[in-house]
């Protein structure tokens, strides 16, 4: 069946197989598994137990003549009266004046449209005049071919082929999770007799979509794990409690967790695959830095990845902090580096003379070479293609790897792309810090927030003002933080200092702004969102972020977790007078909801799985039927049963799970390359 080309079917001419290849459908499988987009009803309901304005299919009798009346050009009006279980009803149908012939009196009609709510008229958008063989139409959306004469060409494809149906899911699982048979499935997906056809067969598919989704991660999982392919590091551990001890701050519980977590895996003899989760100021880079000290005692090297200058250079001198006095060297690789410099790096990483490197995307380079490089760490991962993160990934011999987000993964998405197993999180942030404050306002309230940035920068606080961004124009977004930056220095002149950062500044002018900003040189910092990532300035409580509508929900989170770096009120002014629906749903949400975790659960309602990760990332699940955010339900059934049968031995010593398991094996060989 699936190999069998549809040009091969003596019934379908040349012209309908060339239309259905331009819909991707090639094969026999192609086409049963093409599932409608939708599902006409038209299910003959009475007067009686009809909702007004609703769309519905009624029957009845013609009670008079027709009358024509033309509205204006291109638009006329035919009405005529019916008999409709015992009620007089007025139906009415826009240019549809050809069928005037056909209704006279005592003709049967069956209309699908809508009631008004006076019960004494009928708006059709369909008129028929036989009795319906089916009620339930499927709605296919192939182009050149109409659905009636698709659902005959289903009805004798699935006649010769419904044999070669394969079902995969054992009898045990179908009669536990209530699902009907694969082949049924198909034929009920699309040749429904009644919604509960459908329904069923809907049940069907998502069920199995996600649950074989669930175990090729699982066993993917299990095999790296079981059947390794790493290097077990063995590092010092009285070294690394040596380290910790000496921190000048004790860690958080979540912190501890994770750091043990981590290095269990380095410690284990497969390759680790770890997602550190965490508020921003939660405290993920001191947990890197011991995770990196570790591999160092035992000899490798480590590097970290970051997505911007300004995140390395911040990350370079917490670094040089938190290593004092310990005999660990640590660079800063960056395609700003005079090429004396780069090379000097270079030749470092290549004889084991650099420990620890922190770098931009210039650590891809291939000139980038180590002498033995044990862990990678990429800063907010998600802002890294693929096949960047495999390029890093790719410059040593079985390298362990931990990815780092201040962007909470919703559960949903966790537990159907990593495993619970392999994600850290820490949610507790270090000291006493208060929840930040957020309000939402029009620009109207600006002497507001002019009034409050006066009292902060007053009391010897800081302030960054983040500028729209007008992500089809860079020209347009540099103009428009070059005007604020203007105003502001002209509204708060002799009061403070005001500077401008943005993504056209050259390396050395943006670091030199930061310093000042960092020594407080610079009170309010005026910026488009290049402070949304890692920008650590402990003095900045306040963030007023303008025409927040063009920012998503996790940036202006990240934005106000800029100003929650020490236990200060914080402050975040969300302004905008956007009055399009879900923006103010938005920024009315992050006004209310602090919990980042939260947000990302509401964000991904919002957006949807497809668009949560952004362009960069490569590899959203695709479904034909299930979706992750609607059928989370049944994503939490299918991901117990997958952990069941791989945790119990099931999957393996069961002959019964046989054609699962050489599903799980067959993309475990093709794929396991992706957990890197």
């Amino acid at each position: 069946m699936k190999n069998t080309l549809l040009s091969n079917l003596d019934y379908l001419t040349a012209k309908t197989v060339t239309t259905l290849k331009k819909h991707n459908i090639h094969t026999v499988e192609d086409l049963l598994l093409s599932f409608p987009t939708k599902f006409n009803d038209y299910t003959v309901r009475n007067i009686k137990d009809v909702v007004p304005n609703t769309n519905v299919t009624v029957a009845g009798v013609v009670q008079s003549k027709a009358m024509i009346k033309t509205i204006r050009p291109k638009l006329v009006l035919l009405s005529f009266y019916a008999d409709i279980d015992g009620r007089r009803i007025r139906v009415s149908i826009f240019n549809r004046q050809f069928l005037r012939p056909k209704i006279h009196y005592g003709v049967y009609v069956r209309l699908t449209g809508k009631l008004s709510d006076n019960l004494k008229s009928f708006t059709a958008a369909e008129i028929h005049f036989d009795e319906l063989s089916n009620n339930i139409t499927p709605v296919f959306n192939i182009k050149g071919i109409t659905d009636a004469k698709m659902l005959d060409i289903k009805e004798k494809v699935y006649e010769d082929f419904c044999e070669d149906l394969e079902d995969v899911l054992p009898a045990e699982i179908r009669e536990k999770y209530g699902l009907i048979g694969y082949r049924d499935a198909v034929r009920y997906i699309n040749i429904p007799e009644d919604d509960g056809e459908i329904a069923r067969a809907i049940r069907r598919i998502k069920f199995e979509e996600l649950f074989l989704y669930q175990l090729k991660i699982k066993y993917l999982l299990y095999m790296r794990k079981n059947y390794p392919q790493g290097i077990g590091i063995a590092y010092d551990r009285e070294k690394v409690a040596a380290f910790v001890s000496r921190l000048p701050f004790k860690l958080t519980a979540d912190q501890e967790r994770a750091v043990n977590e981590i290095l269990n895996d380095i410690a284990a003899p497969y390759q680790m695959n770890r997602l550190l989760q965490g508020e921003v100021g939660s405290g993920k880079t001191v947990v890197a830095a011991i995770c990196l000290y570790a591999v160092i005692t035992a000899g490798y090297q480590g590097a970290i990845m970051a997505p911007t200058e300004v995140l390395v250079q911040q990350h370079y001198q917490t670094f040089l902090r938190l290593f004092e006095g310990v005999p660990v060297k640590i660079v800063m690789l960056s395609s700003s580096l005079a090429q004396k410099d780069k090379k000097e790096i270079i030749d470092g990483l290549g004889d084991k003379d650099i420990d620890i490197v922190i770098g931009t995307h210039a650590l891809f380079q291939k000139d980038v070479v180590f002498e033995r490089l044990g862990l990678v760490i990429t800063d907010e991962e998600h802002r890294f293609g693929v096949r960047q993160r495999v390029s890093i990934v790719g410059k040593g011999h079985l390298i362990d790897h931990l990815k780092m987000s201040a962007t909470p993964i919703p559960r949903t998405l966790a537990i159907s792309i990593l495993g619970e197993s392999d994600i850290s999180v820490i949610r507790t942030l270090p000291g006493c810090k208060k929840e930040p404050i957020t309000k939402y306002l029009g620009y109207r309230d600006m002497p507001e927030v002019y009034a409050h940035l006066r009292t902060m920068i007053a009391k010897g606080q800081q302030a960054y003002v983040i500028c729209p961004m007008i992500e089809e124009s860079e020209v347009m977004d540099l103009q428009n933080a070059t005007e604020v930056y203007e105003k502001f220095k002209v509204d708060f002149q002799g009061f403070c200092e005001i500077g401008l950062i943005h993504s056209k500044l050259k390396p050395g002018d943006k670091e030199r702004v930061m310093n000042d900003f960092a020594q407080n040189k610079i009170q309010i910092l005026v910026s488009t969102s290049v402070i949304e990532v890692g920008v650590n300035v402990v003095n900045a409580t306040t963030v007023v972020v303008l025409d927040a509508d063009r920012f998503g929900i996790a940036q202006l989170h990240q934005m106000r977790g800029r100003v929650r770096r020490s236990d200060e009120q914080a402050y975040c002014f969300l302004v905008s007078d956007s009055n399009v629906t879900t923006a103010i749903e938005r920024l009315k949400l992050v006004a209310e909801v602090t919990d980042g975790f939260v947000l990302a659960e509401e964000d991904l309602l919002m957006r949807g799985p497809g668009d949560f990760f952004g362009e960069k990332q490569t590899g959203n699940v695709m479904f034909k039927m299930a979706d992750l955010v609607m059928d989370k339900d049944v994503l939490e059934e299918a991901n117990a049963l997958a952990d069941r049968l791989i945790a119990s031995g099931e999957l393996f010593t069961n002959p019964e799970y046989e054609k699962l398991r050489a599903i799980a094996h067959e993309n475990y060989i093709t794929k396991k390359e992706m957990l890197n």
